[in-house]
């Protein structure tokens, strides 16, 4: 499977897990609608955009084996695991 597949079906993953219902209604809004308009492959840049809407995910509702596909992918970015990110933004 490509990467851009794999970031485009495990974001369709965590909204469908609820990991995003914490987010205001436009915002869900904006990422389902992302989602139906992107093609396949993904552009980097398109990538890196659904990625940043992980760093908004709830890591407290995530099935733990979702959670761990979703950060190994982040952690191949260079990126901060879902977890850490959500309890950071918890403590500021």
């Amino acid at each position: 499977m490509l990467q851009s597949k794999t970031i485009l079906s495990l974001t369709t993953d965590l909204l469908a897990s609820g990991a995003f219902s914490h987010l205001k209604d436009e915002q869900v809004s904006a990422l389902h609608h992302l989602i139906l308009r992107l093609q396949e492959p993904l552009t980097v840049i398109q990538q890196k955009l659904l990625l940043t809407f992980w760093g908004h995910a709830d890591a407290a509702v995530l099935p733990a084996p979702l959670l761990h596909r979703c950060n190994m992918v982040l952690q191949q970015y260079g990126r901060m695991p879902i977890a850490e990110m959500f309890v950071e933004a918890e403590m500021d």
